[in-house]
Parts: C-alpha cells; structure tokens; sequence
C-alpha cells in the first residue's frame, strides 16, 4: 500500500508539471530583484524605507515614486507599501508586464537601534551601516499571503555571511518547497548569494574552502529534505546557487571557490560598458 501510495504521488506530481510545462511558452525567464524598503513600521518608516524616503522627497525625484505614494508638498511625500492590496496590484503589474519571477532581499531583522543577536547580522553592518529593518520581509510575507501569488515565481537574493546560519538555512528550505518556488535546469531551486567577499568567507568558513563546505552540506540538506506529495516538496533538487557581485573577474573567482553553478551582477555600475547578464560558469 505504502509503495501504491508513493507510485501514485509521483505520477500525479508528474501529469501536473508536465500540463504547467506544456502550457507555457518557451522564453528565457525574467526576473526582477525586490529591494523592499517602502514601509512603516509602528507609524514610523523602517530604517531603509527612511533613506528611500528621503532620497525621493525632494520635487525633482518625484517622478520616480511608485504608483501607491502620495506627494504631500514640493519637499514631502507618504508611503507605505506594507498592505495587501498594493501588493495584489504589484503582482497584477508584474504579470501584465512579462515578469516571470521575483527576487527579494533578505535583510536581517533587527531590533532597536540596530542590535542583534546574530553575528552574521553583526557583520553585515558593518557593509552596510544603518541598514538595519525592523521589518525587512514584509513584501515577502504580503506576497506569500496574496490571492494571485500563483501569477509570478519568486526567489531569494542572500545578502552577506547570513545564509551560513543555520538557523536561516532552516528557514530558506521552508521556502523553496513551495510550488511558488522559481526553479531552473529540469526543477532546480534558483537561489542568489550577492555581497559575500573574504570578509564573509572568514566569518562563514574561515576561508573560502570552508564556505564551500557550508554551501555544499547546504545544497545536502535541500537534497535530502523529505516530504509528501500534497505539498510538493518530494525530490527536492541540488539548488541552482548564482553569485553576485559589481565585477565580472571578482565574481567568477569568488564563484569557482564556493562551487557556484552562475555568476550574475546586482546592478549595472552607470558608466560601464560590463556585461550584467547571467552567466553560466564554463567551468563545471
């Protein structure tokens, strides 16, 4: 009965991925990287959103406000994207425009006046000082909630040595089982690590041969997680992992280090002509 059982939950999940697959047409898939930092927290915007909403204050960036803010006065303007109806309109958005998933930062949650009891969250301070949200998943857990999150993918971009905590590797394979998942290459989840440099290697692994380690019994622990066929997390795949960084040449060394499947870039630097396309690493 217990091998019936497991026989029919694989065909089942296979009649279902292989109908999604037929349906769909072949493109390259787009994403585009959540830098949620619109938000209130308790009546006051979040540490990040602060920055954000200074920047975008003044009257000439007013063009470059998102569709839910609202101009109170030449130097002045209100936000908070926090709210489950801005975020059905964004996915809406997103599906209209072509987008076939999201990546969102992952911020550490801090407490008040930006102390933590994480020592990878310690660190990424000193990256990116007073980059310390209250809140920072918001966008994630509103679109996690949403009725139409079935209409876009979604993924991870890891920030700094964080992804080395345990603790937080727990909580990113709870993710990846969802069927919201993005996945590439014949169902690997699709996962982005940018910041990490020889400061983060050291504290993750004390080096780069040891973050390697730290990555590869992670990539173990995606393999061996178990589950059912009602929850479609049966077979879960050796994650597809991408680096990130600002410079090709970097990025493809630090990526042969870790093992990394890909390199990619955050953002195109303006004034350079490099190439910010992902790019399958040539030396597997």
């Amino acid at each position: 009965m217990a091998r019936f059982f497991q026989f029919f939950c694989l065909i089942l999940f296979v009649l279902i991925f292989a109908t999604s697959s037929a349906n769909k047409k072949a493109h390259p898939s787009v994403g585009v990287i959540r830098w949620d930092a619109w938000n209130l927290f308790d009546g006051q915007y979040d540490p990040i959103s602060f920055y954000s909403h200074r920047c975008l204050s003044p009257e000439k960036f007013h063009y470059r406000l998102p569709f839910f803010a609202t101009v109170l006065s030449p130097t002045n303007t209100s936000y908070n994207e926090d709210m489950q109806s801005i975020m059905d309109q964004e996915i809406l958005y997103a599906k209209h425009a072509g987008i076939d998933y999201w990546a969102f930062d992952t911020y550490c949650a801090y407490r008040p006046n930006c102390t933590t009891n994480t020592t990878f969250c310690a660190e990424y301070l000193q990256i990116a000082p007073h980059y310390c949200p209250r809140n920072p998943a918001y966008g994630l857990h509103q679109y996690l909630s949403s009725q139409y999150n079935s209409l876009i993918n979604f993924t991870l971009l890891l920030l700094g040595s964080s992804p080395c905590d345990p603790t937080f590797q727990a909580s990113y394979l709870e993710l990846m089982v969802l069927p919201q998942f993005q996945t590439v290459f014949g169902g690997r989840p699709l996962l982005y690590l940018f910041q990490f440099t020889e400061v983060e290697a050291k504290l993750c692994g004390a080096g780069w041969s040891g973050s390697r380690d730290v990555f590869n019994r992670f990539r173990q622990m995606a393999i061996n997680r178990g589950g059912t066929c009602l929850d479609f997390s049966i077979g879960l795949k050796n994650p597809y992992m991408v680096l990130m960084d600002f410079k090709v040449p970097t990025v493809q060394a630090h990526a042969n280090l870790l093992g990394f499947d890909a390199i990619s870039m955050y953002t195109l630097p303006g004034g350079t002509t490099e190439v910010s396309i992902l790019i399958r690493n040539s030396l597997d």
